[in-house]
């Protein structure tokens, strides 16, 4: 009863009951409608598979039976199937064959099954279509045939035009108007033309020629003159003269650049050549690919001379300078700038900048250059500046100490009350702090015209004038110099600064008497006209400055002796100053050497 709650909510009530299989028996429970009974049904397992065994039998023997019919059927009709193939068969041999259309027999027709029929008349269908496309493509062949052949004529021909362009277009060994002149002649055999030539104007009123310009953008270079074709060959002709034109054009576009490149790298080289630094071209190797004239002077090599390495030539000939201040890197041979000094002459330094070439005439790829500089100037310079501190010391120190010195001898005569020497100290001090006076204004004013700001009143003024008050300031401190005055009626007025004029003569009257170990020391000034300007003359017997340094005496803090031990003082900045008051003036200033001795300072004021 348990078992039949259970089953009676399962989708298929049906179970069998736990014993032996000969034993066992399966049952099924259904409720029967309206009623409240139940009906088990029961039936041995024994029983079931005998039942099943029997229809298992004859199932088999109706499949072996139907099998075998199926066999004899598909037997008969597949005879008849293949007969009718075969059929098909031979009217695609047939085709193959000589490409004929073989009938089928009237068997075939009746008894074929229709879609064999329908397969049959499509092939014969499908053999006219191929037929008529083989008869299209025979005659589509034919006048392939012709046009490839015509084809291939004006190819040959296409192929003589362009060997001999190329013969043009090649690079060219004779003058261009021989290898034009050659060219056109090939040309007009090819062609066939009776004439045909490259002139500068076409010839006129001639009905039997005609002409093609060849241009450029820039304009027409020329004309080719040729017969007329027939109508049938123009086109053709047309197409290969213009073809001829533009090969020519090129070709004397190509000179006028070839000539222009030419002539841009000889401005180029000579632009190289010309300049005041060196420049060097290095190879992937290091070895010297180019080199103008300031790098062979400064390396000391000739002209085509080669060098294996570059670095090593340098490092061979010149020894690095490292500065406290400076990026120089002893690993990295184009750090720079890197400066050198020659292990001949110590007084010869260069400074090497490297840099980067993307494209060289002639190469592939970047190079490296060097740009070499002469700074021996810049360093002597450098030299003199370091030693100006000690030169300012020097010329500071002496008026200081005299001061000092004075200031405390008078202070011990007012204690002492013995005040008999103290007017000559009291004038002693005055004279020392007038210099110190004198030294602060040379460094103002050389701040002043550094920074442009020196201001000048010009008025006219006499010459003799302006050369008495400088010789009163002169001889408080020279009295044994002696000037004399020659001045031209004509020269004798100036516009000019009184004060500031005063101070040129000055310096200049006080370098005659300062460096000169005569025991008279003189100076003849000469005032004359030349041209639109009054130019004034200082000669003296002095000492003299040689060749070398006449152009540099006029620079800041430069002297010709800068030692500590040098005999005559000053701070070198006196002719600077007087250069920059010349040229507020709209003036100049220079030194000159004095055949008899001794320099010649010049000044020159525009009337």
């Amino acid at each position: 009863m348990k078992i039949s709650e259970q089953m009676l909510g399962a989708p298929t009530p049906l179970w069998r009951t736990n014993q032996k299989r000969n034993d066992s028996a399966v049952l099924s429970i259904a409720e029967i409608p309206d009623t409240d009974w139940r009906a088990v049904f029961s039936q041995r397992v024994t029983f079931r598979d005998k039942q099943l065994l029997s229809s298992l039998l004859t199932s088999g023997v109706f499949l072996v039976c139907g099998a075998l019919l199926a066999l004899i059927v598909g037997t008969f009709l597949g005879f008849r199937l293949t007969n009718y193939v075969q059929t098909l068969i031979d009217q695609i041999n047939a085709f193959k064959k000589d490409g004929s259309i073989k009938k089928p027999d009237r068997s075939f027709l009746a008894n074929a099954p229709i879609e064999l029929k329908l397969l049959s008349v499509q092939f014969e269908k499908l053999v006219r279509q191929v037929q008529s496309t083989q008869k299209k493509l025979e005659e589509s062949n034919l006048d392939l045939t012709h046009q490839v052949n015509l084809r291939t004529r004006t190819l040959n021909q296409r192929n003589q035009e362009l060997r001999a362009l190329q013969f043009l277009l090649a690079p060219l060994q004779d003058e261009p108007h021989v290898v034009i002149k050659r060219t056109v002649e090939s040309f007009r055999l090819i062609l066939g033309l009776n004439q045909l030539d490259f002139v500068d104007e076409p010839e006129r009123g001639r009905q039997d020629l005609a002409s093609l310009p060849v241009k450029l953008s820039t304009g027409v270079l020329g004309y080719l003159s040729f017969e007329r074709p027939d109508y049938t060959q123009e086109n053709r002709v047309n197409t290969s003269l213009q073809r001829l034109a533009n090969s020519i054009a090129i070709v004397l576009e190509n000179k006028e650049m070839f000539s222009s490149v030419k002539a841009s790298q000889s401005r180029f080289n000579a632009l190289l050549e010309s300049m005041t630094e060196g420049v060097v071209l290095i190879g992937k190797t290091g070895s010297l690919l180019y080199s103008n004239k300031t790098a062979r002077e400064i390396l000391s090599i000739a002209p085509g001379d080669g060098i294996a390495k570059v670095e090593n030539y340098i490092e061979e000939h010149f020894r690095k300078v490292y500065l406290a201040d400076s990026p120089n890197n002893p690993q990295d041979f184009f750090a720079g700038p890197t400066r050198y000094v020659s292990k001949v002459d110590s007084d010869f330094f260069i400074e090497a900048s490297g840099f980067l070439v993307p494209e060289f005439h002639g190469y592939v790829g970047p190079r490296m250059g060097l740009l070499l500089r002469d700074i021996s100037e810049e360093v002597s310079m450098e030299r003199m500046k370091r030693n100006l501190i000690s030169v300012v010391a020097h010329e500071l120190k002496t008026p200081v100490t005299t001061l000092r010195l004075q200031s405390e001898t008078l202070q011990r005569q007012i204690r002492s009350g013995k005040l008999s020497d103290s007017q000559q100290l009291l004038t002693e001090m005055l004279e020392e702090s007038e210099r110190l006076q004198n030294l602060i204004c040379d460094w103002l004013d050389v701040s002043r015209l550094e920074a442009g700001s020196l201001v000048i009143k010009p008025k006219v003024q006499t010459v003799t004038a302006i050369l008495n008050k400088a010789m009163k300031s002169v001889h408080l401190h020279f009295p044994h110099l002696e000037v004399s005055l020659k001045v031209e009626p004509e020269a004798e007025c100036v516009l000019a600064d009184k004060d500031r004029m005063t101070q040129v003569f000055v310096n200049i009257l006080e370098n005659a008497a300062r460096y000169n170990d005569k025991e008279k020391p003189t100076c003849n000034v000469r005032s004359e006209k030349i041209d639109d300007s009054v130019v004034i003359s200082f000669s003296d017997n002095g000492i003299g400055v040689s060749e070398k340094h006449l152009s540099k005496i006029f620079d800041s803090f430069y002297q010709v002796d800068m030692g500590s031990g040098r005999k005559v003082g000053g701070t070198g900045l006196g002719l600077s100053i007087c250069r920059g008051i010349m040229a507020a003036h709209g003036g100049k200033i220079w030194a000159e050497q004095n055949p008899k001795g001794g320099t010649v300072f010049k000044i020159s004021l525009s009337l």
